[in-house]
């Protein structure tokens, strides 16, 4: 939902919107928890974004999908809106193991990168010290959650906001940047 968001704000606003990869519960263990909860607040945003969005039956956690998505964006950055197309798709609407390296690489196994190396970085932890350093980032821009955008490198916005918020925090920015011009 969030890069659907971000799409639409790009559609309409001359500004970059950065996003900072972010274990949102580091604390769920391997093979995941029992979802509790319903989710009811996010369907009608899903709806308004087109979006399929079905809660699923356990929450995982993400710190593998988080280094498959950097090794592809690495070596494949024109490919990564797919990748995280499909890792959304993953978790949202089929509920796949996205723990499974297997899995994670497969969802790249046409994007040109070699489903091997994303095995390799996956079962080596290897590139979750970069994880690491983008949660300290979004951290530092004051990211509480989940996501979190950074708009033109200025202004932390966190969660999923509406479109009105966005064109008004987007106009205020735009504002005050034609008053210091």
């Amino acid at each position: 939902m969030a890069r659907a968001r971000a799409a639409r704000l790009n559609d309409r606003h001359d500004v970059e919107i950065s996003w900072l990869p972010y274990e949102l519960h580091p604390e769920i263990p391997d093979g995941g928890n029992k979802n509790e909860r319903k989710f009811s607040a996010l369907a009608p945003i899903a709806a308004d974004l087109g979006v399929t969005m079905r809660p699923p039956s356990r929450f995982q956690p993400t710190r593998k999908a988080h280094q498959a998505a950097l090794v592809v964006e690495h070596l494949s950055p024109e490919a990564i809106e797919t990748y995280y197309d499909r890792l959304f798709g993953a978790i949202w609407v089929e509920e796949r193991d996205i723990e499974d390296p297997t899995f994670l690489s497969g969802l790249a196994n046409d994007l040109g990168v070699q489903t091997d190396l994303i095995e390799r970085v996956l079962a080596n932890d290897e590139l979750w010290p970069a994880v690491v350093s983008s949660m300290e980032r979004a951290h530092a821009w004051g990211a509480t959650g989940t996501p979190s955008w950074v708009i033109d490198n200025k202004l932390m916005v966190p969660g999923l906001q509406d479109d009105e918020f966005f064109d008004r925090v987007i106009n205020k920015m735009s504002s005050v940047r034609d008053n210091e011009e």
